[in-house]
């Protein structure tokens, strides 16, 4: 065994267990915030959400709940949230001033999110759906597209990949579907049946929405973060919680070869995340200039 190699590889882990431990201990000794914001992180999986997540954990004012946590230990998975007066109680317990949540499974539930916690902001994370494709496969396992896209198809009321989904959506997975489809392909319409729902939820012309684009994130990630904590209304606590921060995975997935058809299908809806992304640019840009001339 090479032990260099292994402590390389192990090292990122620890430094981030004794960053969660310090962050706890320096937690315990704040009260409550007052006005505390709370920052939803949402979209597809594999879409940089856990790099934001991680991003969020370098900041000491900053309480970050992953997929996994005491906000869902009641649901059998532990993975869906507990009912919302209980994972309220428990975000008022929180002492930081910010409170950053990941429930990804949740998405499709943003609107009632959004009612229940009326102090509350989302970030929309989308990256290009060839990334996701092989980013997923790679850590879930070459099975896990179609085990995601089968509940969309049956149309599983008991399952959180189907619920939200349109009849448009559930007919165009079930076109596909097939239990020995190519798996890249089932990855891929399952990014866009998850990407869908910022449209079908109508989230684009929501001020509490702010879109995130994966590839510019990691490319400039300080000016990115600027953004995203000026939108949550929170202090930017400084560059160094974008140290770790890297371009390695962009293009992962460009030789990915995918079905004609469901490539067309994702390929129309990158252009929708990517034109709504941009428009939303454009406003923060006519925004900032008028308050310049003021």
């Amino acid at each position: 065994m090479d032990l260099v190699k292994e402590y390389k590889r192990y090292l990122p882990k620890l430094q981030r267990k004794i960053l969660l431990e310090k962050k706890k201990i320096y937690h315990s000794l704040l009260t409550p915030a007052e006005d505390k914001k709370i920052l939803f992180i949402m979209g597809c999986q594999r879409s940089g959400t856990t790099m934001m997540q991680k991003i969020f954990e370098k900041d000491l004012h900053a309480k970050v709940y992953g997929e996994f946590s005491k906000l869902s230990r009641h649901d059998r998975g532990r993975i869906r949230l507990n009912p919302l007066n209980q994972v309220k109680r428990e975000i008022d317990k929180d002492t930081p001033p910010l409170v950053v949540m990941k429930p990804l499974v949740e998405t499709q539930n943003l609107k009632e999110l959004l009612q229940y916690f009326p102090s509350s902001k989302v970030l929309w994370m989308f990256r290009h759906f060839k990334d996701v494709a092989a980013s997923n496969l790679v850590n879930f396992g070459k099975s896990n597209g179609i085990d995601d896209l089968r509940p969309i198809a049956q149309r599983d009321p008991h399952n959180w990949r189907s619920e939200g989904a349109t009849d448009h959506v559930t007919e165009v997975v079930q076109k596909y579907f097939s239990e020995n489809m190519d798996e890249m392909d089932a990855a891929a319409l399952f990014w866009y049946a998850r990407n869908s729902l910022f449209f079908d939820l109508n989230l684009g012309v929501n001020p509490r929405v702010m879109m995130c684009r994966y590839e510019d994130l990691v490319r400039e990630p300080a000016e990115s973060m600027k953004e995203i904590y000026a939108f949550a209304d929170a202090q930017y606590p400084g560059e160094q919680i974008t140290d770790s921060v890297s371009t390695s995975s962009v293009g992962k997935g460009k030789h990915v070869e995918l079905n004609p058809e469901i490539e067309v299908l994702c390929n129309q809806m990158l252009k929708r995340l990517e034109d709504a992304y941009f428009t939303q640019q454009k406003k923060k840009e006519v925004l900032s200039s008028l308050k310049g001339v003021k």
